[in-house]
């Protein structure tokens, strides 16, 4: 365990040392509303070392505030309160400056991953960070310094990783008032020059801008929030860490543990996975369900509030809906003994497997139009496309479940041998034009299946059905294939820098992307028992992880505000969407898994948080999020002031989205239905804790 100490440096600084070595300064300052948010510094107090840990003080004369921070030692560095006092409305920010020869990889868990460069596209509009000779104005969404409140963290937590420590500082989404009761959200902030900066602050400031990834879309955020001392003094938790490392991976895992372990919030008691699984299952099929496509509907408007503008005839082959839909439908229809379920996962299945290939490419198609009678590669993403052809996302996924259900059936002594050669053809073919770093396509060639781009993670899917396909075959032409790509993602996924999974982020980093690789080092695990890929999947949870929510959020907006929505479990999208979504839900087997292979609580109780908030996200009664039937399930939680964009009928904002989506249905339906309905029949426990 390191010792972090704070010691009076000067009249208006706090230097921190860890081991007795620098670690850089705190400073505070307050920032009114007027004054065009002029920062007043204050001064330095006394630093009070007790048994239990310290205790500083900041006074700012001029504007008559108060700052104390009181901590104790933590396994990572301080926890404890920030505690400000005085008069009138103010923000008031704590600042850590890191020495001025330190520098690295900026961490804001689901917010900032390095610089957000992620891939190469040039329609890439999300926040980043540059230096300031890089800062182009016309460009606002890359600048030196971003400032935005505490909750577009699922941590609450501002760090940077350099090549041997950990610098973090954070806290709650929100500061009380004496007494309780809200005062105001809280604030984070991270530079991109040194000496580099850490904010955290009781208020906030959205600085350079409110971003939104709809431009133009979002009216309801505030630039900036004050606390308001004259009603009562204000505190948050807040903790300070600092610690050495020796793997960017393993600092990153091991900063979201002592977070999480800092700020975690359970979710109370959402019902069971038992009564879940065919509540959604039976509104898939009934509400999604399409007989004009053999397919689902990727929205569903059907018995909704809203009524749909224009009638979708496109039909998907992956990725939001097909396979992905279909596989986990045919896992509850088995388990269950609903032939309903079965029949109508069984036609969507042999529907892709036997017409959705292309001859020309040796591909799978991603999407059927039913007016024209034909199928091409217009998935509704292709605009977003630099080089538009396959998706490898789509056609990595299909082969993926094709393969799956192809086990599941044989398993129960039925042959589906178009499912098994369809994924064995297109696998084939990829395998060819596999890089020779080990890579897949993020997009190939409608005209000979050759790789048009090779930026991005959408390719990973294709390695767990690789996997898939060496355990159902013994050939180990797929297994070579399948590690050569576990190799070659490791980099990316070591490096915490994951770019680029699906394909309307413009390769921002993001969530979706690791549920690949999550995937196929649970199976590669299964296949070989080789223990690196154990370690391949606890490094792949733990970037899922710093996805996913580790408290709950104060919810401002409704309907999640009046329902007391739990954020703890949820994962965000992407850099690019600030939205949670339901699809980290689909990787709960996978923990399980890796629960059961490690018998380590962390895990244990991320998967508790996994299963419980996926109890909250679908429909339980009839409107129960004021929209649609029971079972039903939406893509959208806006858990921030990021993203909000739909709205009332009488014009104010709506967190959520007032339709049904296929494969938010599947993803909670697949996390759900096997392995963990199983587990919670044996022990409810291990699923839903105590």
């Amino acid at each position: 365990m390191h010792e972090l100490e704070l010691k009076k440096d000067d009249p208006s600084r706090i230097a921190v040392l860890l081991d007795a070595c620098p670690a850089g300064s705190l400073t505070a300052s307050v920032i009114r509303p007027a004054n065009n948010l002029v920062q007043h510094r204050c001064e330095a107090g006394r630093v009070e070392n007790h048994d239990a840990g310290v205790r500083v003080h900041f006074h700012c004369a001029d504007e008559q505030v108060e700052v104390c921070l009181d901590m104790t030692a933590s396994e990572a560095g301080l926890t404890g309160k920030f505690r400000a006092s005085g008069r009138g409305h103010c923000m008031i920010r704590l600042v850590w400056t890191l020495p001025e020869d330190e520098d690295g990889f900026a961490f804001v868990p689901a917010f900032m991953y390095g610089n957000n460069r992620g891939g190469n596209s040039p329609d890439a509009t999300y926040p980043q960070l540059v230096d300031d000779g890089e800062y182009v104005p016309s460009k606002p969404w890359r600048a030196d310094e971003w400032l935005v409140r505490a909750d577009r963290s699922s941590h609450g937590t501002t760090s940077v990783i350099t090549g041997s420590r950990v610098y973090a500082m954070g806290g709650r989404d929100v500061s009380i008032h004496a007494g309780g009761g809200v005062a105001e959200k809280n604030g984070i902030g991270i530079n991109a020059a040194r000496p580099r900066r850490l904010t955290f602050s009781l208020g906030f400031m959205n600085a350079p801008f409110v971003y939104c990834c709809l431009s133009g879309r979002n009216f309801v955020s505030r630039p900036e929030g004050c606390v308001d001392l004259d009603r009562a003094p204000v505190e948050s938790d807040f903790f300070l860490f600092c610690f050495t490392h020796d793997a960017r991976h393993r600092a990153a895992g091991l900063l979201l543990r002592e977070a999480y372990a800092f700020l975690h919030d359970e979710i109370g008691d959402a019902g069971s996975v038992a009564d879940a699984v065919p509540a959604i299952a039976q509104a898939l099929v009934d509400e999604a369900y399409n007989p004009a496509g053999v397919n689902f509907d990727t929205t569903i408007f059907k018995n909704t509030t809203r009524i749909q503008e224009k009638v979708d005839n496109n039909f998907l082959t992956g990725w939001c809906g097909g396979t992905m839909a279909a596989y986990p439908l045919l896992v509850a229809g088995r388990q269950l003994g609903n032939e309903q379920w079965l029949s109508c996962a069984r036609g969507v299945l042999s529907n892709i497997a036997e017409n959705a290939i292309s001859a020309q490419s040796t591909l799978f198609f991603e999407n059927y139009n039913s007016v024209e009678k034909q199928w091409n590669t217009r998935g509704w993403w292709y605009p977003c496309l630099e080089n538009p052809g396959h998706s490898g996302y789509v056609n990595g996924q299909a082969c993926h479940y094709l393969l799956l259900a192809y086990q599941l059936e044989k398993d129960a002594g039925i042959d589906q041998p178009a499912w098994r050669a369809a994924a064995n053809r297109v696998l084939d073919h990829v395998v060819d034009t596999q890089t020779a770093a080990g890579g897949f396509g993020y997009t190939y060639s409608e005209d000979d299946g050759s790789i048009l781009d090779s930026d991005g993670f959408s390719g990973c899917w294709f390695t767990p059905a690789l996997a898939t396909l060496y355990g159902i075959t013994g050939d180990n032409k797929y297994l070579e294939a399948a590690t050569a790509a576990m190799d070659f993602y490791r980099r990316h996924v070591e490096a915490f820098d994951a770019s680029g999974g699906p394909h309307d982020i413009h390769k921002s980093p993001d969530e979706e992307g690791i549920l690949a690789w999550i995937n196929a080092a649970r199976i590669m695990h299964e296949q070989t028992g080789d223990e690196r890929f154990l370690q391949d999947l606890q490094t792949g949870l733990d970037y899922e992880f710093s996805w996913k929510f580790a408290y709950n959020v104060v919810n401002e907006v409704e309907p999640l505000k009046s329902l007391n929505w739990c954020s703890t479990g949820g994962s965000v999208t992407s850099v690019n969407n600030s939205h949670i979504h339901p699809m980290g839900t689909a990787v709960a087997a996978s923990i399980l898994y890796a629960v059961r292979h490690t018998a380590d609580p962390y895990l244990a109780s991320r998967l508790i948080d996994t299963i419980r908030w996926s109890l909250t996200v679908y429909l339980r009664d009839e409107k129960h999020y004021g929209w649609g039937r029971r079972g039903l399930i939406n893509e959208r939680f806006c858990y921030t002031d990021a993203l909000l964009v739909e709205r009332f009928d009488d014009g104010s904002p709506a967190a959520t989205w007032f339709c049904g989506h296929c494969w938010a249905s599947a993803s909670v339906l697949e996390g759900l239905a096997g392995a963990v309905l199983d587990a919670e029949r044996e022990d409810r426990q291990t699923v839903l804790g105590g």
